[in-house]
């Protein structure tokens, strides 16, 4: 895997088949920003047992980008009138299905809730608040508007063909178990580049830059 000479990172083009097969991609953002890398899937693909993988090689606090447009027809508001976010995330408030789920908290309940968002014909009554997913406004023009994870998840449901509704969450060093203890030991941070390509390969999944796809979608 080698992309302008940076060994590790896959294509955009390959990494938008494997997307478009249903497949997680890891998307890395700027060093000189959050220097993250996220695991990304079209909602509409998110089933239980791919909530499941997500909650447990990432943080666990499953986002869901969406485009204003939906945003506004299923009444999501941002979670704060002032924000304060160093990268101006745009948070709206939490959300469940209001159908099919328990508590709301499982891969199973999430994964559904998600799906839902995915729907075309998504309404707010579909939808109770608060919930367990926190859908996410994406900036109108994608990664060239706003360098974002939330922005390269609308842009890769777009450029798969996607429902432009996706799944983000951020992938973490947890640590390693200590026995005879109920604690972890090691690193706990936010997993950087070289982690996140080691991650990637080890699950076999394809990993890309969000400044490679700009350039690529600048040149589509």
């Amino acid at each position: 895997m080698s992309v302008n000479g940076d060994v590790g990172f896959d294509s955009v083009a390959d990494a938008v088949e494997a997307f478009a097969q249903g497949e997680f991609v890891v998307v890395l953002d700027s060093p000189h920003r959050e220097n993250e890398g996220d695991l990304i899937c079209a909602a509409q693909d998110f089933t239980p047992a791919k909530a499941a993988f997500m909650i447990r090689y990432t943080s666990g606090y499953l986002c869901a980008p969406i485009l204003p447009a939906l945003a506004a027809r299923l009444e999501l508001p941002q979670m704060v009138g002032q924000n304060t976010d160093p990268n101006r995330t745009a948070y709206t408030i939490t959300i469940d299905a209001a159908d099919g789920v328990t508590t709301g908290i499982s891969a199973q309940d999430r994964s559904w809730t998600c799906r839902m968002l995915a729907d075309p014909k998504a309404q707010r009554d579909m939808f109770r608040r608060p919930g367990h997913v926190v859908p996410l406004q994406a900036r109108e023009g994608g990664v060239r508007a706003r360098a974002g994870h939330t922005e390269a998840a609308i842009d890769f449901c777009k450029m798969a063909g996607k429902e432009p509704v996706g799944v983000i969450a951020e992938l973490v060093s947890d640590g390693e178990d200590v026995a005879g203890k109920a604690e972890m030991a090691g690193g706990f941070g936010m997993m950087k580049r070289d982690e996140c390509l080691t991650f990637a390969r080890r699950f076999g999944l394809k990993v890309v830059t969000i400044e490679d796809m700009a350039r690529h979608l600048a040149a589509s």
